[in-house]
C-alpha cells in the first residue's frame, strides 16, 4: 500500500508571506515619511512666506510742545499699523529700535545712531503681536529735548514741517505656526516720504494717506 505524501499546509510557504510583510512595512515606512516630509515643507512654507506688513497711519508724525519747566521738549507721536496676511501662523515684531532720516540721508546706513536725526530705544517702541490675519494699532509717543535732537529740534518746536522723512525700524520678527514651531529673523522696515512736525489737525495733515513700509531681511 502506497504511503500518503503530505502536502505540507496546503502549499503554504512561510518565506513568500515574510517577504510580503516585509514589503508592507517598506511601504508603509515610505508614506509615512512622505508625509511627515509634507507637513515639514508646509511649516518652512508658512514660516517664509507672507511678511508681516506695517504701515505709517496718515504718513505723518505730528510733533506736540511740552509744558514747562525747562528744558523746551516736545513729543513726536504716530501710529504704526501691522496687518499679519497670514492665515496660518501668528506674528511678532519685538525689540525695536526706530530711526529718523532727513531727505539727504540714506535710511540703509551701517551707522544708524550716528547718522539719524534722533533714534529711539527699543524701550520706547511697543512689542507688535498680531495674530492670523488681524491688524493692530501701536501708538507711539516719545519725549524729545534738543540734546536727543540737536539740529532738527528748533525749527519743529517753532512749528515747522519736515517733508520726505524715512522712517527706518529695526526689530525681530518672528513667526509662529502649529505645535510652537518658530522662525525667527532680524528685519528692517523703511517707511519713505513721511511728513514730520505739527500738529494733527494742521492744514498739512489732512487727507494724508496711510505709508506703506517695506521689509528686507539684513544678512
Amino acid at each position: 500500500m502506497a504511503a500518503a505524501v503530505d502536502g505540507g499546509g496546503d502549499g503554504e510557504n512561510p518565506a513568500a508571506f515574510r517577504c510580503i510583510d516585509a514589503v508592507r512595512y517598506t511601504v508603509a515606512l515610505v508614506v509615512t515619511v512622505l508625509i511627515v516630509s509634507v507637513i515639514v515643507n508646509a511649516i518652512k512654507f508658512v514660516l517664509r512666506s507672507d511678511p508681516l506688513h506695517i504701515s505709517v497711519v496718515g504718513g505723518l508724525v505730528s510733533t506736540v510742545k511740552l509744558s514747562p519747566p525747562p528744558p523746551p521738549s516736545l513729543t513726536l507721536e504716530f501710529n504704526l499699523r501691522a496687518q499679519n496676511p497670514s492665515g496660518r501662523a501668528r506674528m511678532y515684531y519685538v525689540n525695536i529700535t526706530a530711526y529718523f532720516f532727513d531727505s539727504n540721508t540714506s535710511a540703509s546706513t551701517t551707522d544708524p545712531v550716528y547718522d539719524s536725526m534722533v533714534y529711539l530705544k527699543p524701550k520706547k517702541i511697543p512689542d507688535i503681536v498680531v495674530s492670523e490675519q488681524l491688524a493692530v494699532d501701536s501708538f507711539v509717543s516719545v519725549k524729545v529735548t534738543n540734546g536727543s535732537m540737536p539740529v532738527y529740534f528748533d525749527p519743529l518746536y517753532g512749528g515747522e514741517h519736515m517733508r520726505d522723512v524715512t522712517l527706518r525700524l529695526d526689530g525681530n520678527l518672528t513667526t509662529e505656526v502649529l505645535y510652537g514651531t518658530t522662525n525667527t529673523r532680524p528685519t528692517t522696515y523703511y517707511c519713505e516720504k513721511l511728513l514730520l512736525g505739527g500738529s494733527k489737525d494742521d492744514e498739512a495733515f489732512r487727507g494724508t494717506q496711510d505709508v506703506g513700509c517695506r521689509h528686507e531681511h539684513p544678512s
